[in-house]
């Protein structure tokens, strides 16, 4: 069998991944116009598309494995690098251009998408090391936790097994920052 990672296809397939992935982002944008305007089949109608470009991406994503989905953690490391790509040519390109043109606002609203982007990508980081440690849903000292579906909070060394509230799986669970 032929190696798809070295091929035009594999290019092909990742080009194609990012076109959809785009598209279900404008669609996101648009469905929510939709609904503002009060229009709210339109904008079910462009969620449904939204979902079926989300899943054609995942189809995609599967070709990309040889029929495997990709793990999270590999998820997260493209996740990261795109992050920081974005964050470096909004600050080094964009908003110097948006700044040599006069659009002052624009270059700040830039620069400050791109410190979001950086945050993030410190934030995908750090998961990532917890991942690969073992420690994402437990840590050596008490935490804070909470459920991500019905706001629940508890403290431990470890996030609960369930949530006593909701029922939802350890998953759901989070540690709480500026703890």
């Amino acid at each position: 069998m032929n190696n798809i990672n070295k091929s035009k296809t594999y290019e092909n397939v990742i080009k194609e991944i990012e076109s959809r992935g785009k598209n279900m982002a404008i669609l996101n944008v648009f469905a929510e116009r939709a609904r503002e305007q009060g229009y709210f089949t339109v904008a079910q109608k462009l969620d449904a598309v939204a979902r079926q470009e989300r899943e054609h991406c995942r189809v995609l994503y599967r070709i990309m494995q040889d029929g495997e989905d990709i793990d999270t953690l590999a998820n997260l490391i493209y996740c990261a690098g795109q992050l920081h790509a974005s964050a470096q040519r909004l600050k080094d390109s964009f908003a110097v251009t948006a700044r040599e043109e006069g659009f002052e606002y624009i270059c700040k609203i830039m620069d400050e998408i791109s410190k979001v982007d950086s945050n993030t990508e410190e934030e995908f980081k750090t998961i990532m090391s917890d991942l690969k440690a073992g420690k994402l849903y437990r840590d050596c000292k008490i935490l804070k936790w909470q459920c991500l579906k019905c706001g629940f909070t508890s403290q431990g060394a470890e996030a609960p097994e369930s949530c006593p509230l909701c029922a939802s799986q350890k998953g759901f669970f989070c540690k709480l920052k500026n703890q």
